[in-house]
């Protein structure tokens, strides 16, 4: 390996310098070697590379393109003196001599393509001029580069567009996206004139004779004049009027057409040809790929988003729900879960003693999913926890909780709340009900429900008055609270065919069963045995919506 030759840039409007001592980007980011302050320039615009003494630099793909020496390339080798203009910024590379060309191979002007041409006796000669031919497999080639390398829809389009007109020096350009129905979107994804891209796309039309054939057909077309007679209607034409030649070849994906790769030109000394055809039909089948690449990675990126949201959410609310439950008190059992499905959404529940002789429960659901929901229910939950140690009965709590939920609550949020407080020394319960399901009482003599919603959610009216509904019970009852995600668990029912089937719910019917058979266990064996019936019901399902209860089971009085 030789030693690199001492190689700087410098920017010629400013001065600065800097020194190429190994591989250095050019571009706009923070992570680049020579940053340059230019509108036209990309993120990462140009690379040069160090090798066997020598410099090479490409293009990685800029939206704008790079100009060395007068001359728009892709990539090459640098010589010394050689300038670099990016946008209106003109760098100057500076280097002493190279090695002699026997010491490095040769690479073209394009920077995609080395090589080594030997005669017989191992003598290197020159490459033949390979003109349209490299400028197909140039294009060909990036647009398999950006592959691999472009998960941008937008960025990746662009530069499909771009290099295929370069490579067939074309006037005007458009990339257009078909519907899910086959037919094409009124306005195209990327447009570009004359080499830049522009957002005049008020002015495109395409003749439905020419989306048919290449979108339902999947054929590629050819018009070297749009004066003869053909199937392209003049007044309908794409871009423009008085069109002299266009090519349209479909994005073609592994299974199914995406849309079209549209180029036309309206000058008289410019007609495409077939070698053109070929090229943008091979662009088309690798841009279609590309696309589709592009659009199953945002795919995979939105999917580790939502369950990036769903831990997120699940870790908010474990945090702020109650764990840790009594286990030696002599006069109550209780104990509450909640398991998530795959959209966590706002159950919560909560526990409260605010004093000796009363203990609390606390069940709601808060509208939406995911991360919004769980924030909401920990605001909710901070606030009651406040609150039931200064009011009175459950209605004032929901009260007082409404009053500051709908002064803050955005975009139609509500919240169905149920609050139930418990007289350890007579077994007296006060229940208030904001929209959500009664409770539920299990004593001796079977399951009956009391405390029916008086009012709606919190949230919803800024000025709503609850009731509360009051009870006795004896020791050894259990009262129970849960969210619609247990009584709303879906089961498919018997297929009467292959189009259609029965959808059934889990239902309080079925619910007052398993709470019925467990009278007198213990909270936690109650909600386990629920929340076994409630999967065995959804088999080989899962319940769409998070299970939420709490129970809590009276032992007799503090007396």
């Amino acid at each position: 390996m030789k030693t690199l030759h001492p190689a700087y840039l410098t920017e010629e409007s400013s001065g600065r310098r800097v020194d190429v001592e190994g591989p250095i980007t050019i571009g706009r980011t923070q992570e680049c070697g020579l940053i340059i302050e230019d509108t036209s320039a990309s993120r990462r615009h140009v690379e040069i590379t160090p090798r066997d003494g020598r410099y090479y630099w490409k293009d990685l793909g800029s939206t704008n393109g790079t100009v060395v020496n007068g001359r728009p390339m892709l990539g090459g080798e640098l010589k010394d003196g050689d300038r670099i203009q990016i946008g209106e910024t003109i760098i100057r590379f500076t280097a002493t001599a190279p090695p002699p060309p026997s010491e490095a191979p040769r690479m073209a002007d394009s920077g995609l393509f080395q090589e080594t041409i030997l005669d017989e006796l191992g003598h290197e000669q020159p490459a033949a001029d390979l003109g349209k031919s490299a400028a197909l497999l140039e294009a060909v080639y990036a647009v398999n580069n950006e592959i691999a390398n472009n998960y941008d829809r937008e960025d990746l389009m662009d530069h499909i567009l771009e290099k295929t007109m370069q490579a067939i020096n074309a006037q005007r350009g458009a990339i257009f996206l078909a519907n899910s129905d086959g037919t094409l979107r009124n306005a195209p994804e990327c447009i570009r004139v004359e080499g830049s891209r522009t957002s005049a796309s008020d002015d495109v039309r395409i003749s439905q004779t020419v989306a048919r054939r290449v979108l339902q057909d999947g054929k590629s077309v050819l018009f070297k004049d749009s004066d003869q007679e053909g199937e392209l209607n003049p007044t309908a034409s794409i871009m423009s009027l008085s069109l002299r030649s266009i090519v349209c070849v479909p994005l073609r994906a592994k299974q199914s057409i995406l849309g079209i790769l549209y180029i036309d030109t309206d000058r008289p000394d410019q007609r495409y040809t077939e070698d053109d055809l070929l090229l943008a039909a091979a662009v088309g089948n690798s841009a279609g790929l590309a696309l589709e690449n592009a659009r199953m990675h945002r795919q995979v990126l939105d999917k580790q988003r939502i369950e990036q949201e769903i831990q997120t959410a699940w870790t908010i609310q474990e945090g702020f729900l109650v764990k840790e439950w009594p286990e030696t008190d002599k006069h109550f059992q209780i104990y509450g879960e909640t398991r998530p499905a795959k959209t966590v959404g706002g159950d919560f529940y909560d526990f409260v003693r605010p004093n000796k002789r009363t203990v609390g429960m606390l069940i709601g659901d808060v509208s939406g999913k995911g991360v919004p929901a769980a924030l909401t229910m920990a605001q909710l939950l901070a606030e009651f926890r406040l609150l039931v140690r200064e009011c009175g009965s459950p209605a004032e709590i929901l009260a007082h909780m409404n009053t500051d939920f709908y002064k803050r609550s955005q975009r139609g949020t509500f919240c169905t709340l149920c609050y139930v407080s418990l007289d350890l020394e007579n077994g007296v319960v006060q229940s208030a009900n904001a929209g959500h399901h009664p409770v539920m009482l299990i004593t001796k003599s079977g399951v009956r429900e009391f405390g029916a919603a008086s009012g709606a959610p919190l949230g919803i009216l800024s000025d709503v008055r609850w009731e509360n509904s009051v009870e006795r019970i004896d020791a050894g009852d259990t009262i129970l609270l849960y969210t619609d995600g247990i009584v709303e668990a879906n089961s498919m029912g018997t297929m009467h065919d292959r189009d259609k089937a029965t959808l059934d719910q889990y239902d309080v019917d079925n619910l007052s069963i398993v709470a019925k058979a467990h009278y007198g266990q213990q909270p936690k064996v109650l909600l386990t045995a629920i929340n076994n019936d409630v999967r065995r019901f959804c088999a080989p399902g899962q319940p769409h919506d998070d299970c939420t209860m709490i129970a809590l089971r009276y032992l007799g009085s503090t007396a």
